[in-house]
């Protein structure tokens, strides 16, 4: 009954590997930033794209499963909470405005700080008012958030 020196090199260096952060399952990878491409755009016609920043490998996803807000002029205050969808997103606003001056509007990607957080959810009320309403902050409370432009002419 003899053991081989190498179980009890191995089993203690597969543990420590996986404490590692970056390593293993990933439980601690976050995303830090997402931006949206292009940082502006106009009309009808205006077509973005998230990508998401995180810590460790990969470092960037594109394109990023995100919840897409739009605000501006005309437009009631979303509910605060989050569903995401592909990370790709077509304005619709341009095509609803009638008006003979040009109007600006933000576009607006929020997603879980945490990958593996659910797919929809409520956003805590002041986080919401910091990320989507006043944009006053890019990350808070576990969510980020992204911004660009929308003209309408």
């Amino acid at each position: 009954m003899s053991r081989k020196p190498v179980h009890f090199i191995a089993v203690p260096a597969l543990v420590l590997l996986l404490s590692i952060p970056g390593c293993g399952n990933g439980a601690n990878r976050q995303l830090q930033s997402i931006s949206i491409s292009p940082s502006s755009a106009s009309g009808a016609s205006a077509s973005y794209t998230a990508t998401g920043a995180f810590n460790p490998s990969p470092m960037t996803v594109t394109p990023l499963s995100v919840s897409w807000f739009i605000m501006g002029s005309g437009i009631d205050p979303p509910g605060s909470a989050y569903s995401l969808a592909n990370g790709n997103y077509r304005a619709q606003r341009c095509s609803q405005v009638q008006t003979e001056t040009t109007l600006d509007y933000v576009v607006l990607a929020v997603a879980p700080a945490d990958p593996n957080a659910p797919s929809s959810g409520p956003i805590p009320t002041q986080v919401f008012q910091d990320l989507v309403l006043a944009r006053t902050m890019t990350s808070e409370g576990g969510f980020v958030a992204g911004t660009a432009a929308l003209t309408c002419p």
